[in-house]
């Protein structure tokens, strides 16, 4: 494994503890901001931690609602795009509580080493909209 893949792979773990702990603000503590989203052939920009938390909490709110009680992140593929930027893309799996799964998709991030750690700056989640909405219960609907 490439220290590239050594330290996004920390990352996702980190990132999946946050989520796994219902922690906004931590999932927040990731990202750098201003930060990009896209979904559904949308783009949000979030302005601050303080802002991207708050909808990480509806989020957050949707996932319970829909049952989720884990998630799992697998790194699938990352690049060095310049010196202390790098592109990643990664599967996501929702469990129940009896281990089912409820959903998965894949999803694409650019992060960027701040202050000696990584950071997202933008991610592509048009894999999971598409995921909720298969299933009959899109996001926001």
């Amino acid at each position: 494994m490439t220290d590239l893949q050594t330290e996004l792979t920390g990352w996702c773990r980190s990132y999946v503890a946050a989520f796994n702990a219902g922690d906004a603000d931590a999932i927040a503590a990731h990202w750098t901001f201003p930060a990009l989203t896209t979904q559904a052939e949308r783009s949000y920009t979030f302005k601050s931690a303080e802002h991207f938390a708050k909808n990480t909490g509806v989020l957050l709110g949707f996932y319970e609602a829909q049952g989720v009680q884990r998630v799992v992140r697998q790194l699938e593929a990352c690049h060095l795009l310049h010196d202390g930027v790098a592109s990643m893309t990664v599967s996501d799996v929702m469990y129940d509580a009896d281990g089912a799964e409820i959903a998965g998709w894949q999803a694409a991030y650019v992060l960027q080493r701040v202050s000696g750690a990584w950071r997202a700056v933008m991610a592509v989640a048009d894999g999971e909209t598409d995921a909720w909405t298969a299933r009959g219960t899109p996001l926001g609907g």
